[in-house]
């Protein structure tokens, strides 16, 4: 189009905002990210409310997600939904301009990626309230995090939350490109005049081939981190001010491992061992609910939290257990490990270094040679990697939806405490060694708690414990998968408390 050919909306505004200096182009960067706004059901299929058909739209996008995916590039995706208090309560002023959208509520059809979408485990996915994919959202922290220089934007709707998007996108500090072709309205006219503005004074509205080369550019190879790179945050550390707990350490070795002691100090000590992913103060929510029945003391496994690294082997966390007990004179103490923490205990009462007074082993993996661990280590690490990157409570929900939100919160902020090696040598000792040879040599008063609907522990792992070593108890937690604790918080609490008060 020359000076004096009319675009969109005729010549006059043409040479209006020439005049007045928009449109300029974006610089195309380096590291280029996909935002994937809002294509959810309720927006890309004509029969729910909100909906239109974006068919052709979603077939845009998925073909910039798989370019991104090639490419190595960022992938996020984001959904807009409610709680029901949010919708009931008349506390979200949208909600009142645009009551309509109350059909958006967590758990429903409509809030759940269209599944065209080539979505995979390691894309990034967050849930919003508002417009903006960044309003009230970590994406600004993780897309900087992750060294993002530019922000390719498609989804639904181009007038609505596609606008915000790119708008607060560029106010972020990222250039930004909206790829025609990949957004979708549910008129013609507000998807045009959108699009008109977003040009003129936001972001480079581009075609679906230029969309698709912005993500692919020649760049630097990604930032690598090294096997021991641990991340604490200023706001994770403030976390430990709100405990009613004492940081306490231990030497084991080379290493200083880190304590959380709950107390009171003449009561009959309880030391539990969280599992792989999990420092001590994720067990806060435990400990201090048993503090009327016993002295809990959580251990942060080396690797974890404020523990020193490796080795990592089992032996080893065992002797750290062992120094525990005797550096911190723990007369008698219950012993209660979780996942890896179950099968560090049940080393620590087979070797006999401790005197135990009894354990309580909490759905320890029965997985070893031949039969791999649900969970795959790639599975972890990408987990590992959005911490590290950025993430929040509501990134962590869409993977644990049924964990208490302070739990959710706590899992985002120290998360990235645990070292790569530490998680991958865990991961290969589930895979190399048996649980089976310690549970059957297990002389200590054990209980084993199980979630009901564990992968970990299943039916058949529950039968095959009772026959090779019936001295012992098995108690499922009904409603519980292996997040035992955080699944079912009050039944399995319940549980827990029944078992320890005989003790």
């Amino acid at each position: 189009m020359t000076a004096d050919e009319p675009g969109l909306h005729g010549i006059d505004t043409d040479r209006t905002y020439a005049r007045a200096g928009f449109g300029g182009a974006v610089p195309r960067g380096e590291r280029p990210a996909l935002v994937v706004v809002d294509l959810t059901r309720g927006f890309t299929e004509p029969d729910f409310p909100l909906g239109a058909d974006l068919s052709d739209e979603v077939a845009a996008a998925d073909d910039l997600v798989r370019a991104a995916h090639a490419a190595g590039a960022p992938v996020v995706f984001t959904a807009i939904s409610y709680s029901e208090s949010e919708v009931d309560g008349g506390a979200v002023a949208w909600l009142r301009k645009a009551p309509g959208m109350r059909g958006l509520r967590e758990g429903g059809e409509e809030v759940t990626l269209d599944p065209r979408l080539d979505r995979w485990a390691t894309d990034h996915f967050l849930v919003k309230k508002g417009a903006s994919a960044f309003h009230g959202t970590g994406l600004a922290a993780l897309l900087t995090s992750l060294h993002v220089d530019t922000v390719v934007v498609c989804g639904a709707t181009t007038s609505g939350c596609v606008r915000a998007t790119a708008v607060d996108s560029v106010q972020s500090g990222f250039d930004t490109l909206v790829v025609r072709e990949a957004c979708g309205d549910r008129a013609r006219g507000p998807h045009d005049a959108a699009l008109f503005d977003l040009q003129a004074k936001y972001a480079d509205v581009v075609p679906l081939a230029e969309g698709r080369s912005a993500l692919s550019p020649e760049r630097p190879p990604p930032m690598a981190f090294t096997s021991k790179e641990r991340l604490l945050t200023p706001s994770a550390l403030a976390d430990l001010a709100d405990l009613d707990a004492t940081s306490t350490w231990a030497r084991s070795g080379n290493a200083r491992v880190h304590v959380l002691d709950y107390g009171p100090a003449g009561a009959r000590p309880l030391l539990v061992v969280p599992g792989i992913t999990s420092p001590a103060i994720s067990m806060d929510f435990v400990a201090r609910e048993l503090k009327d029945l016993v002295r809990p003391l959580v251990l942060d496994v080396r690797g974890r939290g404020l523990s020193d690294d490796g080795p990592y082997d089992l032996a080893s966390h065992a002797a750290d257990v062992d120094a525990v007990i005797e550096q911190l004179d723990l007369r008698d103490p219950l012993l209660l490990g979780h996942s890896m923490g179950a099968r560090i205990a049940a080393q620590v009462a087979v070797s006999g270094h401790s005197a135990l007074g009894g354990l309580i082993l909490v759905d320890p993996p029965m997985s070893g040679p031949g039969r791999p661990y649900p969970t795959t280590l790639a599975t972890f690490l990408a987990q590992l990697d959005q911490a590290r990157r950025g993430t929040d409570a509501d990134e962590v929900a869409a993977a644990w939806p049924r964990w208490p939100r302070r739990e959710q919160e706590l899992r985002a902020r120290w998360l990235a405490s645990c070292s790569p090696a530490a998680i991958a040598g865990t991961h290969a000792g589930f895979e190399s060694e048996e649980f089976l040879p310690l549970w059957t040599q297990l002389t200590v008063p054990t209980i084993l708690l199980y979630g009901a609907e564990s992968p970990v522990v299943t039916s058949s792992d529950v039968d095959e414990l009772k026959k090779a070593n019936p001295e012992h108890q098995l108690i499922g937690v009904e409603g519980a998968g292996h997040m035992v604790f955080w699944d079912e918080p009050p039944g399995a609490l319940r549980t827990l408390r029944a078992v320890l008060q005989p003790q």
